[in-house]
């Protein structure tokens, strides 16, 4: 579940960021869990508080995988920063960061047949800052195999401790 800490009137109350937060907490301690710490690019990653929450139940980062949304949405200039992310240069974690790019409203309200991997492909593809990226680090189906590579290791390492 994501992290909020705003309540809307009508929608959510203090009682489900508690929940929420609780649930978060559940999932990220159990260490045969990978954790996602999601971010929208267009952000400042000191202000997201999963990184901190993550860091509590993961101290050795052998099971925290940063992924990075929006990049259409970073401010022009500012995208050396999230490209250094992604390459490992900022902000390191053992796991590495991946960033996807998922359909906006636009794209969404154009076609109803759209393609969601062909707009993502053509956008790292065409962006010139983003074309630049290791191809392992960009994109639904890049996170997909590296989620599978996360999860065989988590699973041969924990196997020895399940219960039969």
């Amino acid at each position: 579940p994501g992290i909020f800490r705003k309540i809307t009137e009508g929608l959510t109350t203090q009682s489900d960021i508690a929940n929420v937060r609780a649930m978060a907490e559940k999932y990220m301690s159990n260490p045969r869990s990978v954790i996602l710490a999601v971010i929208p690019a267009n952000v400042d990653i000191a202000t997201q508080e999963i990184l901190d929450m993550a860091k509590v139940h993961d101290k050795e980062g052998r099971r925290t995988l940063g992924v990075l949304t929006k990049p259409d949405l970073v401010d022009r200039g500012a995208e050396d920063h999230v490209v250094n992310l992604v390459r490992g240069t900022n902000h390191k974690m053992k796991l590495g960061w991946c960033i996807v790019k998922n359909p906006g409203q636009q794209d969404l309200k154009r076609d109803d047949q759209f393609d969601r991997h062909s707009l993502e492909a053509a956008f790292f593809k065409n962006e010139t800052v983003w074309s630049k990226l290791d191809r392992t680090r960009v994109g639904i189906a890049s996170l997909r195999l590296r989620l599978i590579d996360i999860l065989t290791e988590i699973v041969r390492r924990e196997f020895g401790n399940v219960c039969l």
